[in-house]
């Protein structure tokens, strides 16, 4: 998937006399989030898995990782003991729809990989697992797992009994809660307690660097080399092109050098040949057709006229 560059202005509504839900909805849409990169290494590898968190400062409470089953690493650091049971899961997960796998009333399922990674903040070995509740579309296919403060990570930890590290102290309370008497993930603001250099430091429930808590968190990993600020959109390129004859004909030209360059005012619009031949060869019937496909380019050299078509909705 690739990030779009019009994001950023397709949330500009200074302008727009647009009703306040169709805003709401664009803006979820697109699905923007200010947070930080981080690497973490595989052990006993050359590999590091990096993961998007709008919440940085809660590093210190990643007990496990977990890739999205699509995710390229996933064979690579499976162990052999582990092959079986990851492959079966992965053939489970690609019969089920995005809808499916993200839906709240789900069970938690996952394999773990036999693998682990190093906690960049604090050098704990955590264990990586696969689960389909992490979908290869969104930030990097790979999450880092903070059980205390997410509710998915909570119920898949209580699932399966992994570790959950407190590591916010809410507003109001006297104490520590204690994970193991927690019925839900704690997501608000608070003081940042078990976390090293952070501890102490308030977050307010703020997002990005209006949180203080986040913003000491993103410079001490780009102090230290293991992260950086970013940020993250769900909305991605909408890829318009087909290999097919029915479709509004791309206007641009392939030139000998690589490069493309469009088709002149002058020779639009490029219109579709009647006289194709429509074979079985897995390929737009375009690409046979020679008067069509063979045009020269703006200096006059010989080029190729491109044979994708637009999807029909463009027509």
């Amino acid at each position: 998937p690739i990030f779009t560059d019009y994001a950023d202005e397709l949330l500009n509504f200074d302008e727009l006399d647009w009703p306040e839900p169709i805003k709401i909805m664009q803006t979820n849409w697109i699905g923007r989030s200010e947070g930080a990169k981080v690497s973490f290494k595989v052990a006993s590898t050359d590999d590091d898995i990096v993961v998007f968190t709008t919440r940085p400062d809660t590093l210190w409470g990643a007990t496990f990782m977990v890739l999205a089953p699509e995710h390229s690493l996933v064979d690579k650091i499976t162990t052999d003991d582990q092959r079986a049971a990851i492959n079966a899961y992965r053939d489970a997960a690609a019969s089920a729809t995005e809808i499916e796998r993200l839906s709240e009333d789900r069970e938690k399922s996952g394999v773990f990989t036999g693998a682990y990674a190093i906690n960049p903040v604090n050098q704990k070995q955590i264990p990586i697992w696969i689960a389909d509740y992490v979908m290869i579309s969104y930030g990097t296919g790979a999450i880092m797992a903070v059980p205390y403060g997410d509710q998915r990570d909570f119920e898949f930890a209580r699932h399966f009994g992994l570790e959950i590290v407190a590591v916010v102290q809410p507003d109001g309370v006297d104490e520590i809660p204690v994970p193991d008497e927690m019925d839900e993930a704690y997501a608000g603001p608070g003081t940042m307690v078990n976390s090293g250099p952070l501890d102490g430091i308030a977050h307010n429930g703020e997002k990005g660097r209006k949180s203080p808590a986040i913003a000491s968190a993103i410079d001490y990993l780009e102090e230290r080399g293991i992260g950086e600020e970013t940020v993250n959109y769900r909305l991605r390129d909408w890829l318009i092109s087909r290999q097919r004859y029915w479709g509004s004909p791309i206007p641009m030209i392939h030139r000998q050098d690589g490069t493309v360059e469009p088709v002149p005012d002058s020779d639009l619009p490029v219109e579709l040949p009647e006289d194709v031949e429509f074979m079985p060869t897995g390929r737009s019937p375009l690409t046979y057709h020679q008067p069509f496909l063979n045009t020269v380019d703006s200096d006059g050299n010989p080029a190729r006229r491109e044979t994708d078509t637009m999807d029909t909705f463009m027509c």
